[in-house]
């Protein structure tokens, strides 16, 4: 399964700050660091992928960067921000 942002939500950077910004809304929600890192990696590609990144940039371990991973999936998806297709 791969993931896209949701229809109106757009990634932004505020002031260096990662952010999601809905225009339907007119909300914003803020990502730290390794959220933006799993969210850029994730969009278009699958949870694993996600996951490496993780990896990748701050060498925990896999298990680890697969469930932190998968709750930001599983809260952008419930806060109606991210979608699978």
């Amino acid at each position: 399964m791969t993931y896209r942002l949701a229809r109106g939500v757009e990634r932004i950077d505020a002031d260096g700050s990662p952010m999601l910004f809905n225009t339907r809304t007119g909300g914003y929600f803020a990502l730290n660091v390794s959220a933006a890192t799993a969210l850029d990696a994730l969009l278009g590609h699958s949870e694993q992928e996600g996951a490496a990144a993780l990896v990748a940039a701050y060498g925990i371990s896999a298990d680890q960067a697969a469930t932190d991973v998968h709750v930001l999936t599983a809260s952008l998806a419930g806060l109606r921000l991210l979608e699978a297709r």
